[in-house]
């Protein structure tokens, strides 16, 4: 009998335990999913309830590391810096299991349930921040008169007087732009500044078997582009860029040769394997026929970026930058794993090709929307050129819209305005024979002209042209906006293509409508505002009037083009993939009638055939 009694010692004893364990568990009988060690957790960062609490006040406060307790927040520096002390601000929890003591608990969902089931700590809805319950009460090390000298026992000579005041970390996350993640941020190989890392001397070795020089080129350059393409991050402005690159330059692309390889497959083989098996980028062997294509990374390069790139894209000024650094990472790929040592030239050409393209492609676009310039345009009003019967400042039509309220500005310049303007020009730069003809009214065109032109010489307005437009802009004052001349020196230019000239060859020995030496020079006069953006060796497409007295007069514009300017038969190989030359009897104008003795299985069979071969699913890119 006295085995089943207990003692009332032992009864007070249970009922303590019994209450301790329901305190230090409230969620017990809670059917949330909790962490393996979710208590060891929440002791890490719970708070005990203060001695004086009566619901806790016979709790026994565990010496363990926490971070969130009366005894250690006031005096964490670090954690008060977040939560702002008595503020109580939510600290992320990220940052809390960041600590070294709760790096060892993951996942991190199960980490958040278990810190749920504290009864002492507040855990956001989104499951991001943590705070207490109740916020810190007295003094904290934010507080300017925390310590006590007479308090404190310390040896001066280890004194660390704390910094006042301690500043308070503000969060702040980084600010991304819409739909660009961390790893949009992180570096992609295509940068300025970027540099390709040091070999490994096994990585070296490797290389040196992949890039013999006793190996064709089209078979190096294969896995060179393939392992460029594994050490960059293509993103979709890169990869755009450089496909269309390789395909400009001869390189065909198009699905892996081999597909549904295993993990186990790919680590047995070696770099070189790896790279032809994840290929998609292919040359066909004809193009190691020297008699019909020719390896030439400069040129490539010359006619991408000067005629098909901005012709296709434009000329903005980040479109620009991002190409030429494209082809600037690949080359300069080439030369430091030394893929083709024997066209190191070459790729250091087209790499000078990149930097002037990244400067002068801007700069061309803006001469062009620029040009021709008011005083030119004043003497194509005057003289019936390309300007003439374009304002519309006196048009019935816009003078009825402006009476509606439509705010329609002038296009164009009126008779009277470049009378003024051509006049002015003509009384400063011109000579006195061609102010004379000006002045009698004797001024007419000699000839018109359509021509290449490039820049040879650039001369900007003097002190003494300046001087002049000065004066006249007082005595005009705003009426009119009148800009001191300079001159720009060109001389004509013939493009080089793949045009063919029947021509008598008694008449033109070289096959061509002009000789090499054939190069004459025009003088035109342009505001110096325009000349800035001009730089030697621009090529135009250009009308001219050449006036009496010498003046030419740059009437119209079509095109301005930079100093490396070339066009390559490869555009059209963009356009298009071109097929297999057939002649057909149908093209050939043969009368249907003749075939009426064959079979009608035979004409539609020879039809299908026909049209299979004249069908290609791949003809567009």
């Amino acid at each position: 009998m006295s085995t089943a009694g207990t003692p009332p010692t032992a009864d007070a004893g249970a009922s303590d335990e019994a209450s301790q364990s329901a305190v230090a568990n409230p969620a017990a009988n809670n059917t949330a999913q909790d962490h393996p060690d979710g208590a060891d957790i929440r002791r890490q960062v719970c708070f005990p309830a203060p001695a004086s609490n009566e619901i806790y006040g016979t709790l026994t406060i565990f010496k363990v590391e926490y971070y969130f307790s009366d005894e250690n927040l006031p005096t964490d520096k670090h954690l008060l810096q977040f939560c702002g002390g008595r503020e109580n601000l939510p600290v992320s929890i990220n940052r809390i299991c960041g600590f070294s003591r709760m790096r060892q608990y993951k996942p991190k969902s199960l980490v958040i349930a278990a810190l749920r089931l504290s009864t002492f700590l507040e855990v956001s809805a989104d499951g991001k921040t943590i705070k207490r319950k109740i916020p810190l009460q007295g003094k904290c090390l934010l507080d300017p008169d925390f310590f006590d000298d007479e308090d404190i026992a310390y040896d001066p000579r280890v004194q660390k007087p704390t910094p006042r005041p301690v500043p308070f970390v503000q969060v702040k996350k980084e600010a991304h732009l819409e739909g660009v993640s961390k790893n949009m941020r992180k570096p992609t190989g295509f940068e300025r500044t970027y540099v390709e890392p040091l070999l490994t001397p096994e990585e070296a070795a490797q290389e040196d078997d992949m890039y013999a020089s006793d190996k064709h080129f089209v078979e190096r350059i294969e896995v060179a582009i393939q392992r460029f393409k594994n050490k960059r991050r293509m993103r979709e402005m890169y990869a755009h860029v450089f496909n269309r690159f390789m395909r400009f330059g001869g390189v065909d692309a198009g699905p892996r040769m081999y597909q549904g390889l295993s993990k186990q497959e790919m680590n047995e083989m070696d770099a070189e394997e790896l790279a032809r098996a994840l290929a998609t980028h292919h040359i066909p062997w004809d193009r190691s026929d020297k008699t019909q294509w020719v390896v030439d990374f400069a040129g490539v390069c010359k006619g991408f970026l000067s005629s098909w790139y901005p012709a296709h894209y434009g000329y903005a000024p980040h479109l620009i930058k991002n190409a030429c650094q494209v082809l600037r990472s690949f080359f300069r790929y080439l030369r430091f794993h030394r893929v083709c040592p024997e066209y190191d030239d070459q790729l250091a050409a087209a790499l000078d090709i990149c930097d002037t393209a990244e400067e002068e492609l801007p700069k061309a676009n803006a001469v062009g929307l620029s040009l021709t310039g008011d005083f030119n345009k004043s003497a194509s009003v005057i003289f019936g050129g390309a300007q003439a019967s374009l304002y519309t400042g006196n048009k019935s039509w816009a003078e009825e819209l402006r009476e509606e309220g439509v705010n329609n500005e002038e296009i164009g310049i009126s008779k009277e305005e470049a009378k003024a303007k051509f006049g002015i020009g003509i009384a400063i730069l011109g000579s006195e024979e061609q102010f004379g003809l000006y002045e009698s009214s004797k001024l007419e065109i000699i000839s018109k002209k359509s021509t290449y032109l490039e820049v040879v010489t650039i001369h900007p307005p003097d002190c003494d042209t300046k001087a002049a437009y000065d004066a006249q802009n007082t005595i005009y004052e705003r009426k009119l906006e009148l800009q001191p001349l300079g001159k720009l020196i060109c001389k004509q230019w013939y493009p080089t293509g793949c045009e063919e000239y029947d021509l008598p060859k008694n008449k033109y020995p070289n096959g061509k409508p002009w000789t090499t030496d054939d190069s004459q020079e025009y003088e035109f006069w342009i505001e110096g505002d325009i000349l800035r953006d001009c730089f030697i060796g621009m090529k135009m497409d250009a009308d001219i009037l050449v006036l009496s007295g010498g003046l030419n007069i740059l009437d119209n514009l079509m095109e301005t083009m930079c100093s490396f300017y070339v066009w390559l038969p490869n555009e059209l190989w963009m356009e298009r993939k071109p097929k297999e030359v057939r002649w057909l009897e149908k093209g050939m104008g043969l009368d249907e009638n003749n075939d009426q003795d064959d079979g009608n299985d035979d004409k539609e069979a020879k039809h299908v055939a026909d049209k299979e071969h004249s069908d290609d699913e791949f003809d567009d890119e």
